[in-house]
């Protein structure tokens, strides 16, 4: 009796642990494109919805940054990232980044990471607190990639083009485009 009590103890102490919250949170990904609308929606389960216009195809995910990488007509290239706020490296657990400064904070950490990293030049081009977002652009060896960073409710995104056929207006506005849903 006394090892089938122990036993079931050890066996319910396992369900209980594998069931306890981390740090990590698990998402589901699934990616449509419809023909009619010309777009492209991508679910990053827990954290939303994107919709993206025309049709993309996904190249690769980078596990570390949890970014998802497309390729789209005439070989333009994407990247969205959807993750809580407040799981970030520089966010986690650090009481001086609120959501209210989370857009700010978001585009230092990872913009001086990349400008140190391609020895870059960063240049912001559009903030804006009250929709919470900025657009900024990394010119670098290895390209000339414009950002959006924003904050919807708990989900912070990160929304990357390259290309070489559309003018900074075009990328802007494509970012704008796929961060307010329109």
């Amino acid at each position: 009796m006394k090892q089938l009590s122990l036993f079931l103890t050890i066996i319910l102490s396992t369900i209980l642990l594998s069931c306890a919250t981390t740090k990590s949170t698990s998402t589901i990904y699934s990616e449509d494109y419809d023909k009619i609308k010309d777009q492209t929606t991508i679910t990053i389960f827990p954290h939303g919805v994107v919709r993206v216009p025309g049709k993309w195809v996904k190249k690769k995910k980078y596990e570390v940054s949890e970014q998802y990488f497309y390729v789209g007509k005439d070989s333009v290239s994407i990247a969205i990232a959807l993750q809580q706020w407040n799981k970030y490296e520089f966010s986690y657990n650090n009481p001086e980044v609120t959501p209210e400064n989370f857009v700010r904070k978001f585009y230092e950490w990872d913009a001086n990471y990349l400008k140190e990293k391609t020895n870059g030049q960063l240049r912001l081009i559009k903030e804006n607190k009250e929709k919470q977002y900025l657009v900024w652009n990394l010119n670098s060896e290895l390209g000339n990639d414009y950002f959006l960073f924003g904050l919807k409710g708990k989900t912070a995104y990160n929304l990357n083009i390259k290309t070489k056929k559309w003018n900074e207006e075009e990328k802007i506005a494509f970012l704008e485009k796929v961060f307010f849903g329109e």
